[in-house]
């Protein structure tokens, strides 16, 4: 059976990854998958201090200053100006308005980019992909990535928030990768086209850049 490819980059950094399927079948064994199983009990329009919970799966860093700054401004986060559409049907004003919300959180004290998205997927799962400060800020869009290591930097920055979202919504939707997620979707039927994105390249950029051993 021939191997799934897709193309990441954007038509920037493209990379073609092989194996997609193979990939997302090793994602079953990472603890992201958890994280993606995971049905939150917290309401779908609003964000609260339990919605970080669930990011401890994906290693996230949150500590006690992100818990408090939800507690202190969760309540002006409206969550139903999102757009009603997955990533791959957004226009570029619509991911401006999702960028807009991440970066606002990720402004908030104890956040960035990283601990921002890993909230608010949960809220919007076909919406609002993880933006990892490593895998996608460090790795994805890093030109000397992986000749060098990925940079661990904090991104806060609103316009480097819907570059990436600009990004990923171009490889969801480019030509010759649909046949490939039209697979994936079959193998796991379950997920959205961002969270196989993510599951995939996740896999990918570990592939490249396990973590080191202590």
């Amino acid at each position: 059976m021939q191997s799934v490819e897709i193309v990441f980059g954007a038509r920037q950094l493209d990379r073609i990854v092989t194996n997609a399927d193979e990939l997302l079948l090793q994602y079953r064994q990472d603890t992201g998958c958890d994280y993606l199983d995971y049905k939150p009990i917290t309401p779908g329009d609003r964000v609260l201090p339990e919605d970080l919970a669930v990011t401890l799966l994906l290693n996230s860093r949150a500590g006690y200053r992100a818990f408090r700054s939800i507690y202190q401004h969760g309540s002006e986060i409206d969550l139903t100006a999102l757009p009603a559409v997955p990533l791959e049907q957004t226009s570029e004003n619509e991911r401006g308005r999702v960028a807009e919300i991440i970066a606002t959180v990720a402004s908030w004290s104890g956040f960035a980019a990283s601990v921002a998205t890993k909230v608010l997927h949960k809220k919007r799962p076909d919406l609002i992909p993880i933006l990892d400060n490593q895998a996608i800020f460090g790795a994805y869009m890093y030109p000397n990535w992986p000749r060098q290591r990925s940079s661990r930097e904090s991104v806060k920055d609103r316009d480097r928030i819907q570059k990436a979202l600009d990004w990923i919504a171009i490889d969801l939707c480019r030509l010759e990768n649909q046949s490939a997620w039209l697979i994936l979707q079959e193998n796991d039927p379950t997920r959205t086209r961002i969270q196989l994105f993510d599951s995939v390249w996740w896999m990918y950029f570990r592939k490249l850049e396990p973590v080191k051993q202590i």
